[in-house]
């Protein structure tokens, strides 16, 4: 009998060591599915991966195409292809600025630019104002272009949704309710505000000739440089749409260059800008973080992002990428975001 009680003790321990030896190892594999981000600037990525201190990156257009262009590197996931009408750049104007008739006018530009854009007849012209834009000749530019949406406005659920990913991972210093919002949507609603699209809309589908009254005033634009999700400000130029409001480049008219949206949210605290084209996440950070009176008045773009890899590398899943290093443009950026996104499976550690 005694043998019997021996036996069933061992057969006992025997299926408990299976069972948690078959847990720690279903939790080890878990937690191997990790991926470190680093931040580094667009050149900086384009080195790193040349040189193999990265495995990838994720970037705005057209370093992605640039590398792809050079020969040492590969697409491996756009951002459309896991997070369709996904918030990217947006057209934000300061609160400070006042002029109706001047905000009027420069959502006015950005859509007739953007229409123009997406017109098919105006392709070898587009592909032209790209490559001087980028400095990337048009076959670069081509590719670079055919990853990016070029939109009127920007979907607001999916402007919600980044708001979400970013405020899960911490990307909030204070929570809307200290500004007094209600919620999330609150916030949104106010400061993202579509008054001035909807009548140009309205206006340009009427009449595709229609024009603002022309402005008095100066204006100064931030950009950040050899952005292509920056196009519609220099079809604006380039197409006259600015001369027929009443600024001229260099007289009234002032574009300054920025490396990255955190630098024109500087920018802006410092009144240094009226108006940017940059990530709508910053845009939001800027509002909760610094209590910033900015609002966005129209879109720029969705897609335009994308995760490249080494040409000769042996990755072909964001699987693949398990225990590696890549390069985002830094915690908080849309390119941020739209990681956490790819990469929502993994555990993401910042180095």
């Amino acid at each position: 009998m005694k043998k019997y009680i021996y036996i069933s003790i061992i057969l006992s321990i025997g299926l408990l060591i299976i069972l948690f030896a078959g847990m720690t190892l279903f939790e080890k594999d878990g937690a191997q599915k990790r991926i470190y981000v680093v931040s580094l600037t667009p050149d900086e990525m384009l080195s790193g991966l040349k040189n193999r201190t990265i495995a990838g990156f994720i970037s705005w257009e057209p370093y992605p195409a640039e590398a792809v262009a050079e020969g040492y590197g590969r697409y491996l996931v756009n951002s459309t292809d896991i997070w369709e009408n996904h918030p990217e750049c947006v057209l934000a104007v300061s609160g400070n600025l006042r002029d109706e008739k001047m905000v009027r006018a420069l959502v006015w530009a950005q859509i007739k630019s953007t229409r123009f854009i997406n017109d098919p007849a105006n392709r070898e012209a587009v592909l032209q104002y790209s490559s001087e834009l980028t400095g990337m000749d048009k076959m670069t530019s081509a590719a670079a272009i055919n990853n990016t949406i070029f939109i009127e406005f920007p979907y607001m659920s999916e402007m919600k949704k980044g708001f979400e990913i970013l405020n899960n991972a911490g990307g909030f210093k204070k929570d809307p309710a200290s500004l007094g919002y209600k919620d999330a949507d609150d916030f949104l609603s106010k400061i993202i505000s579509d008054r001035y699209y909807n009548e140009i809309r309205r206006n340009l589908d009427s009449d595709p000739d229609w024009t603002p009254p022309a402005v008095n005033g100066s204006l100064r634009v931030g950009i950040i440089e050899k952005d292509i999700h920056n196009l519609g400000m220099y079809v604006a130029q380039k197409e006259g749409y600015f001369e027929r409001i009443g600024l001229i480049q260099d007289r009234n008219l002032y574009f300054l260059k920025f490396r990255n949206g955190r630098a024109i949210t500087t920018a802006f605290s410092h009144r240094d800008v009226d108006a940017a084209v940059f990530g709508a996440t910053q845009v939001l950070r800027y509002a909760i973080d610094d209590n910033g009176k900015i609002y966005i008045v129209s879109g720029a773009n969705t897609g335009g992002t994308a995760l490249v890899v080494r040409k000769d590398s042996d990755i072909s899943s964001i699987d693949d990428l398990d225990g590696k290093t890549i390069a985002t443009p830094g915690f908080g950026s849309i390119q941020d975001v739209i990681m956490r996104k790819m990469f929502e499976s993994f555990e993401i550690r910042t180095v």
